[in-house]
């Protein structure tokens, strides 16, 4: 396959310099552990948020760690879509007998980005562990579908921010703002944001469906609705259409930057 030949590619340029790659990937652990300690900070100060304690935020801190770095790391070709409109390089993807989708995702490859996935499901399985889940097969599936609804909701926002740089040519600070605002807004459970804040990301912007909501009936929160909680992952990854939309329709309005 076509797409196999640009992951070895990327792999191969990666690990060209290796210990260029191993410092970024030092790095970018480094500052997700310093925000773990935060976390734990706060709950060492305040016990609970929102009757949720510290290992139930753990565990949405490491789902979205894990969804957020798998979604960098294959589709950052959408996140940085308008480098490649400024150096025209969109122009000759647009005239290969290739689908544009799949010549996006192979454009950008960042493998220095498995580290923060590996820490991701880490952080994941100790908060998991910490518990003590009462587990069935119904939530085996449910935190299964939770990631690939979280990966869905994170590309189809990259995929948004690429729709618009047509438009604008750069990248929009607020679309920025937006998907790493999303990720922050993670780590606590969505009921103690103000109910506007916490209607438009779970309506418009579906992070409680693949976050709060599958969380709490893996937890057994009593506060939700169990089922409701259940088929929100398969819910939010059907924000991805829209995205996909409206990409699509953006494309038909490209004019070439001249590059």
């Amino acid at each position: 396959m076509l797409y196999n030949k640009y992951f070895k590619m990327h792999m191969k340029s990666s690990f060209e310099y290796r210990f260029n790659m191993f410092l970024i990937s030092f790095s970018q652990v480094f500052i997700c552990i310093a925000e773990i300690l935060a976390v734990w900070l706060l709950f060492q100060r305040f016990e609970t948020v929102g009757s949720w304690g510290f290992y139930e935020s753990l565990l949405m801190l490491g789902i979205i760690y894990t969804v957020y770095s798998i979604t960098e790391c294959f589709a950052r070709g959408y996140d940085e879509f308008a480098k490649l409109i400024k150096s025209g390089e969109f122009d000759r993807l647009l005239i290969r007998p290739v689908n544009i989708h799949y010549q996006i995702f192979g454009s950008r490859i960042e493998m220095s980005k498995a580290s923060r996935i590996i820490l991701g499901i880490v952080v994941s399985i100790i908060a998991l562990v910490q518990i003590g889940v009462d587990w069935t097969v119904w939530k085996v599936l449910v935190l299964i579908s939770t990631y690939l609804c979280g990966c869905l909701v994170i590309l189809g926002l990259f995929i948004i921010g690429a729709g618009i740089s047509i438009y604008t040519i750069e990248n929009l600070e607020f679309v920025n703002i937006i998907t790493n605002g999303c990720k922050e807004l993670s780590y606590y459970p969505i009921n103690i944001y103000n109910k506007w804040l916490a209607r438009f990301f779970t309506f418009i912007i579906p992070l409680a469906c693949f976050n709060y909501l599958p969380v709490s009936f893996i937890v057994g929160n009593p506060a939700t609705i169990p089922w409701l909680c259940a088929i929100s992952p398969l819910l939010g990854g059907l924000f991805i259409i829209p995205c996909l939309i409206f990409f699509n329709l953006s494309i038909k309005r490209y004019q070439s930057t001249g590059t």
